[in-house]
């Protein structure tokens, strides 16, 4: 390795020399005797040794010049003093007495220079000057560089021409594994491994040779031959000498590595991560995090967290900040809710995990986060809560069992305390549904939910069940029961379920069901008996119109009519708790026309603006439609005496037109109407109350039965006037069947 170039040569700039000369003959300072220097040369002069020594510690000095034979003292003895405190200060002995045995003993001494006076030829006093000056500067400088290179932490070492090292230092030594002096007089193949000596010598050297230095990387040996990643520099100095600096970065390589690795995990991690320094200020977004928001990752980095958080979340990270740093935290993270204002103005509700990034000198850096997007978990979380509501103020009990038939959660009927058993809430988690329900029970609802099992269609079904008081009461219950999703497995979780108290009307039905039983047996029995003598009686009318006609004769069988219409409404009346419906399509027109035949019309005329089918009870339908066709013609008669509003000739003598159809499309159903008197608006409110008529010998049942059928139905009905005056009754709420026109074959 030969780098030296022997045409370079070093040299010391010089500074001004300040030169204390002790002579009680000032001729050491006379200015023609310092002339001929090359450096500018002040000079301070003390008489004796005495005085020279005040001199040294009270003035920087750079040389000492000094007689043999001083007033107080020789030359030595002042040399001795001198470097007891200054032994850096070059001492030149200036004397005319001297001799040979003088200046062996000032040599021993440590003399710097021994100069005869006016002896010397062109060996100026001022020459010695500067070259003792220059030497010792020069010597001093060597020295505090070897200092600041044994005190380095980097390891530094010397190589000759040759390749060999001449200096290390203890650093790069202790690098290797080695003592300094056993690597000095070595070749620098000794510190690289056998398979990187070769690039050393084919590349890193040549560059050093042609640009005078070289920076890299490479692979060190130490001497229990294991290796490290070293920071090598080589530098040639002026006299063809090269200079090594090493640094150990096995570490640094490792962090790097380190680093890499946490970037892709980070980068490659589904949740957003970001950094900010101690000034709130994004240092680092992954891409996530930018998906997160819309924005490319240099539009966030550097700007404030403001930039995307709310006011609230920056004051709540603060405040999470402060409480990390206080010396009673006992986490290294803690989580809070932000929202995070995206690019597009949209707000994302989310989930930050706050760490400190590690203290410099105890001093905050900032912190680093992981973000989670909650809104949907946020949006689930307020559907819960509505949900929970909705439990907390429905008037039913909702119980949930699991799969073993405990149960694992029971809410009490709003403003109740307990439930319809009279236990606690708390009472009850944790039992056996056995508790508050008997096997037989117990037995149909894991039937239930066995075929609730099976069948992927249906998941929820009702059935009526009793439960168990604590006081041993037994509740009649309607019980909606659905399954719990399953888990991840498919695994059945249990059931949820409704308990609504029917036990009350259970007992009205019963007591309903009783009542019609006997009113039905008692209209039974009235008919029965009313029947026999009106049979009677109209047998023996028959009779005597055969023999004479005559207008009581009339009067009498319009009597015994009225009387069979009065039978007829009783057992309506009757059995109108009855609202068991058998509903089918029927033709409205075709039923009406079968009606109007059976309903004493006499010249009243029947308009149908219909085709519709509609989903009724056909018999009750009947019975409604031939009660409003009565109703019209009998209340449109001109004559109120009963003998005349019965006559086939005049009953009916207004011609009343009773007309049947359809209602728009927005309100479906249909209307019967009539152009007779019409009713009265202040009346309305009553037509439909049983015993309610505007006709003398009217029953007032008519109406009720009509209101009574519709309800039974489902329908709304009302009372309105007619298009060309007269009453309008209109039905709403009517299921329609299709619009097919059905005949009146089998009506």
């Amino acid at each position: 390795m030969q780098t030296r170039d022997e045409s370079l040569s070093g040299s010391v700039s010089m500074e001004p020399i300040r030169v204390l000369c002790v002579d009680d003959d000032p001729v050491c300072s006379d200015a023609a005797v310092l002339e001929r220097a090359d450096v500018p040369i002040e000079t301070v002069s003390a008489t004796s040794a005495s005085d020279g020594l005040e001199r040294l510690v009270e003035t920087e000095i750079d040389c000492v010049v000094s007689e043999y034979e001083l007033p107080d003292t020789d030359g030595l003895t002042f040399l001795r003093s001198v470097r007891a405190d200054h032994d850096d200060v070059p001492f030149i002995l200036y004397t005319d007495a001297g001799s040979e045995a003088v200046a062996s003993e000032a040599i021993s001494a440590g003399v710097s220079e021994y100069v005869r006076k006016g002896t010397d030829g062109n060996a100026t006093l001022a020459d010695r000057i500067v070259e003792a000056v220059t030497t010792t500067r020069a010597r001093l400088e060597r020295q505090r560089q070897l200092r600041a290179i044994e005190t380095a932490q980097e390891g530094i070492g010397i190589l000759d021409n040759d390749g060999r090292f001449v200096y290390v230092n203890r650093a790069y030594a202790d690098l290797y594994g080695y003592e300094p002096d056993e690597i000095i007089g070595e070749g620098w193949e000794r510190l690289y491994p056998e398979d990187d000596v070769a690039t050393v010598r084919e590349e890193v050297i040549p560059t050093v040779m042609t640009e005078g230095e070289w920076h890299g990387e490479t692979t060190g040996l130490r001497a229990d031959g294991s290796t490290f990643v070293e920071a090598h520099s080589l530098s040639t100095t002026g006299n063809g000498d090269l200079i090594c600096t090493v640094q150990d970065i096995s570490d640094r390589k490792e962090r790097e590595r380190d680093l890499e690795r946490y970037e892709t995990i980070v980068e490659s991690l589904g949740d957003p991560v970001y950094t900010v320094d101690a000034d709130g200020r994004y240092t680092y977004v992954n891409d996530a995090y930018a998906e997160l928001t819309s924005y490319e990752k240099d539009e966030i980095v550097g700007q404030h967290l403001s930039f995307l958080l709310d006011e609230s979340s920056v004051e709540s990270g603060a405040d999470i900040v402060r409480s990390l740093l206080s010396s009673e935290a006992d986490t290294q993270q803690q989580t809070h809710e932000t929202t995070v204002k995206a690019k597009d103005g949209g707000r994302i509700q989310c989930e930050s995990n706050v760490s400190l990034l590690p203290l410099a000198d105890g001093q905050f850096r900032g912190v680093a986060g992981v973000v989670r997007d909650i809104t949907e978990r946020k949006e689930r979380q307020r559907e819960l809560e509505q949900y929970e509501t909705i439990l907390e103020t429905i008037p039913d009990e909702v119980y949930t069992l699991d799969a073993d038939g405990y149960l694992t959660k029971v809410v009490p009927p709003v403003d109740a305390e307990l439930t319809t058993t009279g236990y606690g809430p708390e009472e009850l988690v944790g039992e056996h549904v056995s508790l508050i329900m008997d096997d037989e029970d117990i037995d149909r609802a894991e039937s239930i939910i066995g075929s609730l099992l099976r069948d992927d269609d249906r998941d929820h079904e009702s059935f009526e069940m009793e439960t168990i008081g604590a006081d041993g009461e037994r509740r009649i219950n309607e019980n909606h029961i659905a399954l719990l999703p399953t888990d991840e497995d498919g695994r059945f979780q249990g059931t949820v379920g409704v308990l609504r108290d029917i036990t009350e009307r259970k007992a009205r039905e019963r007591e309903l069901k009783e009542q019609n039983e006997r009113l039905d047996r008692f209209a039974g029995i009235v008919s029965h008996d009313l029947r026999n003598p009106l049979n009677v009686a109209q047998g023996r009318l028959q009779l005597a119109r055969e023999r004479r006609d005559s207008e009581d004769l009339e009067a009498v069988a319009w009597a015994h009519e009225r009387m069979a219409v009065l039978i007829e409404n009783l057992l309506a009346v009757a059995r109108e708790g009855d609202s068991d419906l058998n509903t089918e399509p029927v033709g409205l027109a075709a039923i009406a026309e079968s009606c109007w035949d059976h309903v004493q019309t006499a010249d009243a005329s029947l308009r149908l603006e219909t085709d519709a089918v509609v989903r009724a009870d056909r018999a009750r339908l009947k019975q409604l439609l031939e009660n409003l066709i009565r109703n019209a013609v009998e209340h449109s008669s001109q004559n109120p005496s009963p003998r005349t509003q019965h006559d086939a000739v005049n009953y009916g003598d207004a011609g009343v037109t009773v007309t049947i159809g359809d209602l728009d499309d927005e309100r479906p159903g249909f209307y019967v109407a009539d152009d007779g008197p019409g009713i009265p608006e202040d009346e309305r409110d009553h037509v439909f109350e049983s015993g309610y008529s505007s006709a003398s010998d009217g029953t007032g049942l008519g109406l009720a039965i009509v209101e009574e059928v519709a309800e039974d139905h489902g329908w709304a009905v009302s009372v309105t006037d007619g298009t060309d005056g007269g009453a309008r009754f209109e039905f709403t709420g009517v299921e329609r069947a299709d619009r097919r026109r059905v005949d009146g074959a089998g009506e």
